[in-house]
């Protein structure tokens, strides 16, 4: 492939990446947590943080997705500043600002910001989150133990 071609094909791939990164976020808002969990590899590693401890496969972390399915009644995530960084042609590391606004059955709207750290791979069904950790900057009626975001560079 020519190196017009290359930068061409890398321009596409950081697109199907970004969609790949709010794809997840209106799943989850939208609880569909069948489709969200397609979005990652099946071996994957999804840390949280301590408070919730890293599930590890597709199948651990639509059980999680289950749990998450009565606590909140509603969710809206976005995303920013989405950066990616190529390690060679079929993977990549991410990093996104996110804010995550949660409803309660009780009331409260637990608020979260800070950071996603994922490392993507190309599938032949296409990009996929293999490790995702939250890290976190801040966060309001949040009763969880997570990762902060300050120094924190790898996953």
């Amino acid at each position: 492939m020519s190196d017009e071609g290359a930068s061409i094909r890398q321009l596409i791939d950081k697109d199907q990446i970004i969609d790949l990164v709010h794809e997840y976020s209106y799943g989850v808002d939208h609880q569909l947590y069948d489709e969200v969990v397609k979005l990652f590899t099946e071996d994957c590693v999804v840390d949280y943080g301590p408070g919730i401890g890293p599930v590890r496969s597709r199948a651990r972390l639509r059980d999680m997705f289950g749990y998450a399915e009565g606590g909140f009644t509603a969710t809206s995530h976005h995303n920013a500043n989405v950066l990616v960084t190529f390690d060679d042609a079929d993977h990549a590391s991410v990093r996104t600002a996110f804010y995550a606004w949660h409803k309660r059955a009780d009331g409260l709207t637990p608020r979260v910001w800070g950071y996603y750290h994922d490392i993507v791979v190309r599938l032949p069904e296409g990009w996929r989150i293999s490790r995702r950790q939250l890290r976190v900057l801040g966060v309001e009626n949040w009763q969880m133990e997570m990762h902060p975001a300050a120094g924190a560079d790898g996953l």
